[in-house]
């Protein structure tokens, strides 16, 4: 599995700096307003931000693969449609149908977005955001709109979808579920990220009171 070293600065729409590894599943744990979603979009090149890697590039020369917490596919597509839309060249259609057959959503090449639940319009997301062979994956709230069983259900397709590929994958949430099961943690409060590491130890033991506060767990100090 690969790793990605974020090193960023924001300073709109709030200021941020964010200094992790990215490696595995990666959840980056949050309150609401703290950034996270600002992270991502600057991470996609869609803010300004300064810092590593890929300074200065467009959103389009960026090797992401970038889900956002709404899940928009495009309700005139196939689901074979939408996966092949990021792909160029006259195989850009048997491309995407391979994908589709090696992430088991092959039966859904000709619905539309309209025909699919929750659980299969975010697997068909992401088959059209790993398309193009991304670096990193982002994931802007992936439990948003899902039912627990389903959360649990993509979650564990996308982990292992992402691990085959050898994929980082960093996600957004404020899900403890979540986060509890993600192989690393990132906790962002108080404009930077106050704690890394594998999600075990981290929830184990949380490094300041900060920290214990945003996990939920006992502060021992």
């Amino acid at each position: 599995m690969n790793a990605v070293e974020i090193d960023y600065t924001l300073t709109t729409p709030v200021p941020l700096r964010a200094c992790f590894t990215v490696s595995g599943f990666t959840a980056l744990l949050g309150r609401s307003g703290e950034g996270k979603t600002s992270l991502l979009r600057a991470l996609a090149g869609l803010l300004p931000a300064s810092g590593s890697p890929w300074p200065g590039l467009p959103p389009e020369q960026r090797p992401i693969g970038y889900l956002p917490q709404e899940t928009r596919l495009f309700p005139h597509l196939s689901v074979l449609e939408n996966t092949a839309y990021a792909l160029t060249g006259k195989t850009r259609l048997h491309a995407a149908r391979a994908l589709l057959a090696e992430l088991g959503l092959e039966d859904l090449g000709a619905r539309r977005p309209h025909q699919l639940s929750g659980g299969q319009a975010k697997r068909v997301a992401l088959a059209r955001a790993l398309a193009h062979g991304p670096e990193l994956l982002l994931l802007d709230e992936p439990s948003a709109g899902l039912d627990r069983q389903t959360r649990d259900e993509t979650l564990d397709w996308l982990k292992q979808t992402a691990k085959a590929r050898g994929i980082p994958v960093l996600a957004a949430t404020h899900d403890y579920d979540i986060a509890a099961q993600a192989d690393a943690l990132a906790l962002l409060a108080e404009s930077r990220i106050i704690q890394h590491g594998p999600a075990a130890e981290v929830f184990a033991a949380p490094a300041s009171r900060a920290a214990a506060e945003l996990l939920g767990v006992p502060w021992l100090g």
